[in-house]
Order: C-alpha cells, then structure tokens, then sequence
C-alpha cells in the first residue's frame, strides 16, 4: 500500500506524520519504506535511527523526479507498505506519487494558510483524483496546544470542501513538531516523555489505516461525524 503525505508549504508537520506512521506500522510487524521525493532530512533520520540502534528500524529511499512509476513498481513487491513523504512543491514527482497512492494525508494548519499555495495543493489533489479515482484524500488539522478556534476549524473544513470526496481525521494534532526526541526518533518511541502527543499519533494510526477496507462503505459516515465533531 502506498500512502503519500504532502501539505502546501514547507511546515515540519508532513515530515513528523510520515515518521510516525512509518514507525507505527513497522511496529505491527510489516516491511515498510519511508520515501521522499528529494534529498533531504528523512534519509538523514533513518541513518540516525539505525546508527543509534533505535528499533523498528525504517528502510529509507529517495523517489526522485524522473522515473517515478518505474521505481515504485521495483519496491512494491519489497515492502508492504510504502509510505511517501511527497513534499511541498508541484513536480512531476510528486503527481506521480499522488497518481500512484491509495490514500493522500495532508496536515493543514487552519491559522497559518497561504492561499495561494493551498488552492495550489487542492488543485494537484483533484488532479491526481482524475487519474486515480480510488484516491482517498484525509486532512488532518494541526494545532496550537489550546486549539483549534472557531476560524482554525471554518479555514480546514472550507479547504476540506474543495477537494472531492475528502474526508476529516477526527484526531487533531496538537504542536507535534514543538519537541526534539533525540536523534533518530520521533514522538511514537518517547510515550513516556509526552503520552498526549503519542496517543494522538497512535489514534491518527488508527484512522489512516483501520478504515482502508472498508472506504467505500464508510467515506459518508466519516464525512458526516467529521463534520459534526468539528461544529
């Protein structure tokens, strides 16, 4: 299964989703990949976790911009899950990913919206959904400590509305990216030191991965209690 992280600009939030969930699902026991589409800090992190001996250890690969597909179809058969962190920008390696993904989670701070860049985004995700139909798009609000406000929640659920069949994570993620776990590791290993933000990562786990099955089944249910939630 592939499963893409982007957002609309450069916040820390996708890079942390995707460690977590990378490091959540290879604690399950599956083989699982943690991909970017440049060089950059994730294939650092993974050298660091593996260095420091910390366990699960994550496999790291770079997609690239050029032979996306190709590459994807080689590693699929390596790992169960492959879980890309697409970045920011819109290359044509990031539509790829978008084009070969089951499920698009993207983090959006509903205080800090450039619009420009997220009308941007939401256009790439309606996009990639022409090509890819079966896409499933999942926001995920990222918040202060105290929120989300009334204008936090109205700016995700309008940006929510202008991507077909998106849905709302009812988990929030508060501050995620505010601490340092030590090299290599990320909030998933260190629940002692910060329970609340490890329940929500695990209960963000939860939602990305236990209604996959059943999606066709559930997309208005989810639709329906992620809005009333967020009322």
């Amino acid at each position: 299964m592939i499963i893409a992280i982007v957002n609309q600009h450069g916040t820390p939030e996708r890079t942390v989703v995707a460690r977590n969930l990378a490091v959540l699902r290879a604690r399950s026991g599956r083989r699982v990949c943690l991909m970017t589409t440049a060089a950059g800090a994730d294939s650092d992190w993974c050298n660091d976790r593996s260095s420091a001996g910390v366990r699960p250890w994550i496999d790291t690969r770079q997609v690239g911009s050029r032979a996306v597909e190709t590459r994807l179809a080689a590693l699929r058969p390596l790992f169960n899950d492959i879980l890309i962190d697409a970045g920011a920008r819109d290359t044509d390696g990031c539509r790829c990913v978008l084009a070969a993904s089951r499920l698009v989670v993207v983090p959006v701070r509903g205080g800090a919206l450039d619009l420009d860049l997220q009308y941007r985004l939401l256009a790439r995700l309606n996009g990639a959904r022409v090509v890819n139909p079966d896409l499933r798009v999942l926001f995920v609000a990222v918040s202060g400590p105290t929120g989300p406000d009334a204008n936090e929640r109205a700016a995700v659920l309008a940006h929510l509305s202008r991507v077909q069949n998106a849905t709302l994570a009812s988990t929030v993620l508060h501050a995620p990216a505010a601490f340092d776990y030590g090299i290599g590791r990320c909030v998933s290993d260190a629940a002692a030191c910060d329970p609340d933000a490890a329940a929500e990562m695990h209960a963000l786990y939860d939602e990305v991965y236990a209604t996959l099955p059943t999606l066709a089944h559930s997309m208005q249910a989810q639709m329906g209690a992620a809005h009333a939630l967020w009322r």
